[in-house]
Order: structure tokens, then sequence, then C-alpha cells
């Protein structure tokens, strides 16, 4: 049997969980970022264990259920078959996937596509205490019923054959060496590489609750029951020896990679123990630090611990989940009341603060100096002929042994309404001093002098930076792109006409080579006589930057290059050296690291900034003051430069519906109403840093910033293919690459689509033009039954005129034929009765056409134009003169009715042109348009009277009316527009459908007249 050596050092001075006086803990809340999540802020509550996998999210056993966490949104893991879970005991991130195992017995493997895999038979049964992954891949259970190992072709039971109890297996760990560690309720055993069976270690033990392995090879247990960590060191193979240290109710231990201690207790909180202060002397108890609900831990009762692959220490309790992470920055401790501070550093390493409130703070090492003043102080100046140079509205001060000495007052009226923007001295010992709204002043032999204005802007009368650079030359920043340089040859002065462009030059810093200055919009560097932006992230916080600082990349060694830390409105942020030389080179845009954010500065406009914000000491510290007081950063701290993390699409909602997204495309329903995409960015360390933009090609070409939103709302979309692209953008002022990108396609609602469309569209017309048809033939029945009942009304007018009148003036004429024809030939009274009977005999024919007209048989004429042609043959139609009469197109065949009306308005007109309006020509066209059929009378005689136009004609004659009547008998438009000038112009028109005989297509015109 191996031999094995036992060394017990018993540390009774060093009782980790014991102390409950907090004058004996120091407190570590000043060091840590902490965050915590409870049920209230939809968190999980009793969170018993935890584990990272491969794709960097953070599993949680709880007491309900498994969670899964990307820093920002706990989703509750639900299995595809709805299994109910119950309460989760231990997680292990595998080869494989995640393990986990369950307070009631069992354990499952959930794949990397999130399938929970069967379970294999041959588990030992009981609550699952503890999970473990050999180098081979073998999965270990620590289970109430024995210990287990899965080999991916099924469980094995590690039974007394193989060196371990059957029963009550507590914990199982497997180091970086291979060694198996497994613990009983009974006595702790071990593995090594190669071994056949496990082999008892010589400690009794009880209740071990967690067994890990530090950095350095060392093995650390948890043992509630005899409340001690134990502290294993592997001397040889089989050879071990181990270190006792009391600690009450220490539950769990975490190491990280500094080799510090992170314990965890159930009711005190998390202690922190640093790298090698276990065992420490009796009298030395400062070691221990702790983290309680005083601080803001969610519970005192630790259940869990892990540390993540960024060092974030996670924190499972019994009301929640905790993040604490070690703080870049360090807050300096100033007396209340203490505030917008200006900072200088000393040639002999010391930091000196000045504030608003008078007192000025002088910090070397440990050791630190006060002084008050009676006035607030706004600008600090350490120089080599003054020492530091106090400024303030009572004048400059100088500090010596006894305190600040007034050497010089302002050399302004009120003093009180002045501040000094700037301060700086030349190499003779001279003091530049920038005095708010009253200009530049140089105090030189005891009195001072006023420099001329370098602009005519009121913006400008005095500088709001001054700086000294490496050569002794003077620079002056002033609003509006303009900086000043002083000499003792020249004046030089640089604009936006010399690349000057970055707004107010708040900040500057002088290099070997290279002089650098911050404003309003960014960075600039000064390069053969004109001035070049740094192309630094258009989404990045480097606006309004009021201090500029710069240390060597690597740790004295200036030859490395100097990387520039700037202070800006939104934080403090570090541009390396390699990749300010790679974008001054033309590279892409430069990348940075950001520093937690929590330098801002305050959003007073009332107050004067103190400039510069930040300075470097001798003993290599950067500070910065802020908003919230002065803070230190330790330059070479490691900081996280990698590009932020990519962006997952998580959900699709369509209307309170949820689409599968992974369907390519995503084919949704026809006209939705709302679409939501849900999406995130896997961030356990600060995703409150992530911004989101987002896009959807298709409906918007332009990207959306959505701020911290994790959510992107579309309303009404139309019909189309869309692709939704989002992006991150991390605290380096990078996004993501590549866009996480869904496809979604919005079909056409059926009665959109072209197919539908075409076919309604052909249904359409056929139903207006069935209505249409209906309608007109509706019209036309109308119209032939009025015309009827007019005909047969026509037909008892002409036989009662034919049966009485005609044939009573035939008996007439008759009569006087016998009286002429009884005188004697050639008399005059026989001629006279000869031309009256000829004339009778007109009238009677005339009165017998009429007759035929209104039995509808009109006279054999068809065209029009020679029946009006032929009024010239009448007696009764003098015609004195010019008449034409004509045809446009050739003349088709109209309905009787038509053509006795258009003859009977048209006779009339004509009649009048020629008896009433004295015309000396008269034109009478006829249209016969397939769709119209047109008759125009035109004259140019002396019009109608406007009265008897409007009255339809004179009341004691019938002309006009009854060209009115005929005309609305058959539905025709008779338009009359007459004129002293221009004579009268009358039209009479009918539809081609109601006034030809015949429906007719189109014909080409054709122009006949007659005259």
């Amino acid at each position: 049997m191996h031999s094995l050596r036992i060394y017990v050092v018993l540390l009774l001075s060093f009782v980790l969980g014991c102390l409950t006086c907090s004058s004996a803990v120091a407190r570590i809340s000043d060091e840590i970022d902490h965050r915590r999540w409870t049920a209230s802020d939809q968190g999980p509550s009793s969170v018993g264990a935890l584990a990272q996998t491969a794709d960097g999210y953070l599993w949680l056993g709880t007491h309900d259920s498994l969670y899964r966490f990307d820093g920002f949104e706990f989703e509750k893991f639900a299995p595809a078959d709805g299994e109910q879970l119950g309460v989760v005991s231990a997680l292990l991130s595998s080869r494989e996937g995640l393990w986990v195992g369950f307070r009631a017995g069992g354990a499952r493997l959930i794949n990397a596509s999130g399938v929970i895999q069967p379970i294999d038979p041959g588990l030992p049964g009981g609550v699952v205490y503890s999970l473990a992954e050999d180098q081979q891949g073998h999965v270990w259970v620590a289970a109430d019923d024995g210990l287990a190992r899965h080999d991916g072709t099924g469980w094995h039971v590690v039974g007394k054959e193989a060196g371990f109890p059957d029963r009550h297996a507590r914990a199982v760990h497997v180091d970086a060496d291979g060694y198996v560690w497994a613990a009983s309720e009974e006595a702790i055993y071990t593995l090594p590489p190669g071994a056949s069976a496990f082999m008892e270690i010589g400690i009794k033990s009880q209740s071990i609750s967690k067994i890990v392995s530090s950095p350095a090879g060392d093995i650390w247990i948890t043992d509630r029951s005899r409340d001690h960590l134990l502290r294993l060191k592997k001397t040889g193979y089989a050879d071990i020896e181990f270190e006792e240290i009391p600690a009450s109710r220490t539950v769990s231990i975490v190491l990280d990679e500094q080799g510090d201690a992170w314990l965890g207790t159930l009711g005190a909180g998390v202690h922190h123990l640093a790298a090698g202060a276990l065992p420490k002397p009796v009298e030395d108890q400062d070691a221990i630090n702790s983290y309680t609900v005083r601080d803001g831990l969610s519970s005192d009762t630790i259940l869990a611990q892990l540390i993540d692959r960024d060092g974030t220490l996670w924190v499972g309790t019994d009301a929640g989940l905790d993040r604490l992470k070690r703080k870049t920055l360090s807050h300096l401790a100033l007396p209340s009341g203490a505030g917008s501070h200006a900072l200088a550093a000393s040639g002999d390493g010391s930091l000196w603060i000045g504030s608003d409130n008078g007192q000025l703070t002088g910090l070397r090492g440990d050791s630190h100096s006060t002084f008050e003043l009676d006035m607030p102080i706004t600008t600090l100046v350490n120089s080599q002929q003054h020492g530091l140079l106090i400024g303030g509205y009572r004048g400059i001060y100088s500090l010596s042994g006894d305190g600040p000495v007034r050497i010089a007052t302002l050399p302004v009226e009120s003093a009180r309404e002045a501040a000094i923007r700037a301060m700086t001295v030349g190499t003779n010992g001279d003091i530049w001093v920038s005095i708010n709204r009253a200009g530049l002043f140089v105090w030189a032999d005891k009195q001072w002098r006023r420099i001329e204005p370098v602009s005519d802007s009121e913006r400008q009368v005095m500088p709001v930076s001054a700086s000294r650079d490496l050569t002794g030359k003077l620079w002056f920043g002033y609003r509006d792109n303009l900086l000043v340089s002083v000499d003792e040859q020249k004046t030089a002065r640089w604009s936006d006409q010399q690349g000057l462009n970055i707004g107010h030059v708040t900040a500057m810093l002088h290099l070997p080579g290279r002089t650098w200055v911050g404003g309003q919009h960014g960075l600039a560097y000064l390069k053969d006589g004109r001035f070049h932006r740094l192309d630094l992230p258009a989404a990045g916080p480097f606006q309004n930057i009021y201090g500029l600082v710069a240390v060597p990349a690597e740790k004295n060694a200036a030859e490395s290059g100097m990387d520039i830390w700037v202070h800006s409105r939104d934080g403090i942020f570090k541009l390396p050296a390699a990749e300010i030389e790679r974008v001054i080179a033309g590279g892409n845009t430069l990348l940075y690291s950001s520093h937690d954010h929590i330098g801002r500065l305050p959003m007073d406009p009332f107050k004067v900034l103190p400039l510069p914000t930040a300075v470097h000491t001798e003993d290599g510290l950067l500070w910065f003051t802020t908003g919230n007081g002065v803070v230190r950063v330790d330059p070479y701290q490691p900081t996280d430069m990698a590009l932020p993390p990519a962006v997952t699409i998580k959900a699709l909602t369509v209307d309170g519906n949820d689409f599968d997204i992974y369907a390519a495309p995503v084919r949704l329903s026809a006209a939705p109403e709302q679409l939501v995409i849900t999406y995130s960015a896997l961030n356990l360390a600060s995703p409150e840093t992530m911004r989101f933009q987002y896009r959807l090609n298709g409906h918007d070409s332009q990207w959306t910033d959505a701020g911290h939103s994790r959510q992107a709302v579309f309303s009404h979309l139309r019909p189309g293919n869309y692709e939704f692209q989002v992006r991150a953008l991390g605290e380096n002022g990078h996004f993501t690459p590549p866009d996480a990108a869904l496809t979604v396609t919005i079909p056409q609602v059926f009665y959109l689509r072209p197919g539908f469309l075409l076919i309604f569209s052909v249904a359409l017309l056929t139903l207006v033009f069935w209505i249409s048809r209906v309608y007109t033939q509706r019209e036309k029945a109308a119209l032939r039954t009025r015309l009827e009942e007019r005909f047969q009304e026509r037909e008892r007018i002409a036989r009662e005129l034919h049966d009485t009148l005609l044939q009573s003036v035939q008996g007439m004429m008759l009569s006087f034929q016998a009286v002429a024809d009884s005188l004697p030939e050639g008399s005059r009274a026989r001629d006279s009765m000869e031309r009256a009977l000829d004339r009778a005999e007109q009238v009677i024919a005339e009165g017998r056409d009429r007759i035929t007209g209104l039995r509808g048989q009109m006279a054999p004429v068809e065209d029009l134009a020679v029946a009006f042609q032929a009024l010239k043959l009448e007696a009764s139609v003098p015609f004195s003169a010019t008449y034409h009469v004509g045809n446009v197109d050739e003349p088709l065949a109209l309905r009787n009715e038509v053509r006795d009306a258009f003859y009977q308005v048209g006779r009339e007109a004509v009649s009048n042109s020629l008896r009433h309006a004295q015309a000396t020509r008269v034109t009478v066209t006829f249209t016969y348009a397939p769709g119209t059929f047109e008759m125009l009378v035109v004259d140019d005689g002396v019009g109608i009277d406007p009265l008897y136009q409007r009255m339809h004609g004179r009341p004691e004659h019938g002309g006009l009316r009854g060209m009115y009547e005929r005309a609305s008998r058959i539905d025709a438009t008779l338009a009359i527009v007459s004129n002293p000038l221009s004579g009268t112009r009358i039209t009479l028109s009918l539809p081609g459908a109601t006034a030809y005989e015949h429906p007719v297509g189109s014909k080409p015109n054709r122009s006949s007249r007659a005259g």
C-alpha cells in the first residue's frame, strides 16, 4: 500500500466563518462591481447549481427547474416532450453538452442543440450531489446511493471492488493531473491516473460539500460538518500532505486565476482570501475580506459559486443570483462636500487635488496632507520655478512648507465673477493665466500684462485649455477650432483651414514627435503643419474630450510605444499604441478598451470644469476626476480588448403567435398587423453596456439605433421578402461581425394577387358591361314606348287633319278654281286667283307631307342635307344670303322621329336667320359620328336678344320655344350661343344609339358639302 504522509497544521486563530465582528473583517464592497438578480428582478430564486457551457451561456439549477442566462435575460429550459425537470442539484459542462443532476435522482444530458438525451439505466439512485469529467471524457456522478462513471456506453457503478463504499457518495472532482477525488460520508478517496482502484487518504469526513483544485494544483475541500477547510498537496504519485483550516459553515470554494480563494458560507456571505493568505500567523486577521447582504448581496446563505471564463464570480444564494467582478477603477475617498476637482501631479510623485469647497489635498504613498483656502479651486499647475500653483477667483497661490501663499490677485474689477479657466508656466517662470470672459494674461516681474486677443470673436476672448510641450513651447486651446502656440521666436495658430475640426480644444497631450488635441468632436494629431482627425468609431463615445494622458504600452518600456488614455464626457478609454499607429497608417477603425464607463463627467452647464481632468503620477498610476469624485486606474491591469459577442435572434412573434425562426425563410400569414423580433447578445460580464442597431431590408435600408432594447417591432408590413439584420456595439466601439440575420416572407393576400386581380377585373368589367347593357336596353324600351305613344297620337291627328282640314281646303280650292275659270284669261284677277290656287296646292301638298310625317312616313329624302338644300326652292323662305349645307361623314339612316325633329328645328333656325337675324351667310352642317349625331346651324346675323334667349323666345312667337320642345321630345340637346358681333350658333345633338336606325361602328371621316 502506498505510504501516506500527513501534516496537520491547526490555525486556531484563523477562523473564517466565525468572524461576526465587523471590525475584524475588512470590506471589499468598494473594490467590487456587483449586480444581483432576485425573484423581484424577474430572476430565479434559490440557485443551487451553476455551470457555463462551451457557447458561453450560464446555466442555473434552481429549486424548481433549469435556466439559461445570457447576462440580460433568464430562459427557462423546457424539454420538447414537456417533461418537468424538478429540483436541479448539480450541473456539469462537458464535451458532450450539459449534464444535469436532480435532487429526486437521475442525471440527463442536454446536447449543444438543446435536445435532452434519454436516461441510461444503471445510475445509482438518490440525490445527485456532484458531477465531474475526466481526461477521457467520462462523466463521474456522486449520488446518495453511490459513485458511478459514464463512459459513453452506459453507467458503471464504482463500489467496494474499486475501493469505494457502495453508498453515500457526497462529492467528486477531477484535477488537471487526472486524479479523481471522491468523498463518501465517512472518508476522502483518490484515484491516481492509471490506478485500478481508489485509495483512502486517511482523512475522515461526514459532510463534504465541495472539492476543487487551484491553478497551482492544490486540492481544496469544504466540510461543513467539521467546520474547516482542507488543502491537500500532492508530493508524489500517491503521497499527499494536507492542512486543516477551521472555517465555520463554509459550503463552497472557488479559486480565480490569481489563486485567490472565494468562500461561500451558510449565513456569512462570501469571503475573499488573497493568494498566499492561507495559512497566516495568528495575529494576522486582515487577510479576510467579506461581501454580505449589507454590501448588496442577495442573501448571506450561499448555495453555489462559479468563476466564468472572463474571471467573473457568480454566486447562487437561496434568494437569487449575484455577479461579482473586480473594478478596474478605484475611487479615492475624499471628504464630503468636495466636488469639481482640479488635478496636478508634482515631481516628487505626489497627487494634488483641489476642490470647489476650497480644500486642497495632497497624496503621496500612504501619507496625505490637507489645506483650506477661502475660495473654490479651479486650476492646479506644477512648475519647476514655483512648485504647485493654485488658481481661484482670489488670485494665484504658491504652495510652501507653511501652506498656500498668494503671489498675485487677478487683474479684473470683479474678482468674484471671474474664474481661472487655464494656467501654465513658461520656461522663464512667467505665469500665463486664462481668466473667464476677460482674456489671457501673463504674470511676470510681479505685474500683469494682457495678451492681445487672437480673434475678434467674443467666443474666443480667452483660452479654455493651456499646456507646455517638451521643448518649452506654450499651447492654448480656444473654442471653435482654434489652437495657438507661443515661443520666443513666433506665434503660430491652427484653425479649420489647417485641418483642426474638433470644435472646442479642451485637452492637449505632447509626446516626442507628435502633439495631440482633443475636443468636442474627437481626437486629432499634428503632422507636417496640419492636424488630422484620428479615425475613431462613429458610434463610440469620443465626444467632448477633457483629458489626455499617455503611458508606455509596456511597463517601464518607452520604446514599446505610448498608449493614450482618453477621458471624455462618457467615460475613460484606452487607445493602445499599436492600434493608433495601425490606424494612422491607413488601417480600419481603431479598437479600444473601455473602463466600465464609470468616468462620466457632470452635466452641469453652470460649472466651469477644471481642466485637464486626467493626470499621470510618478508611480505609474492614472488619476481622473469624474462626476462621482476622483478615481485611480492602474494602466497595466489587463482589460478585455475582444470584439463584442455575436448577436443571436431568439424569437419571432407575429400577432401574438410564435414562429419557428430556424425555418429558412420564415413564411408568415398574409397581412400581419404586428411583427416582433427578439434578439440578444451573450455578455455575462457587462450586458448593460451593449447597444444594438437593426434594419429591415425591404422596408428601410437605414440602421435604427435601438439603444439597450432587445426587441424590434414592425407594424402593417406590405407583402414581400424582408431580411432583418441586427448588430451589437460593444464597449470597444465595434459592431459584431457578421450581423445576425433572419429572412421573412409575407405572402400577398389572395384578393391582391395578380391572378385574382385579373379575374376580378374581368368579372367586374363584365358585370359593369352587363349592367350598362341592361340599363341601356331598359332606357331604349322606355323611349320606344314613349315614341310609340307619340306615333299613335300623331296618326290620330293626321287622320283628323286629313279627313277634315285637307278635305275642306280641297273643296274650297275646287270652288275657287271654278271662280277663276269663269274669269277672262289674261285678266289680272284671274292671274291672282291662279297664283293663289298654286300656293294653296303647295300648302295642301305640304300639309299632306306633314300628315304623312305624323304617320311616320316622311318624304323619301333620307339625306337631311338634300332636304335643307331644297329649302331654297320654298317661296316661304326668302333666300337673300349665301347658304351652305354639308355632311361630315357618310350619312346614316336616322330614325323617322329623329329625322323629322332635326328637320323642323333646323328649318326654323334657317328661317329665323334669314327672316329676323338679317344674316348674309348661313351654314348647316350634319355630323354622323358613331357615338353622336349632330346638326350645327351658324349665321353671321345680329343674334338673338339675351332676354328672349333666356325666355326661349318672344312671348308672342313660338319659334324658339318650339325648337326646344321638339328637341326635348326626342331627348336631344339643344344649345344656342348668340352674340351681336359674331352671330348665332345653334347645336342640336343626340347620342348615336338613339339617333340611328341601326347600331354602327366607327367609320372613316368624309366631308361632303352641297351648295
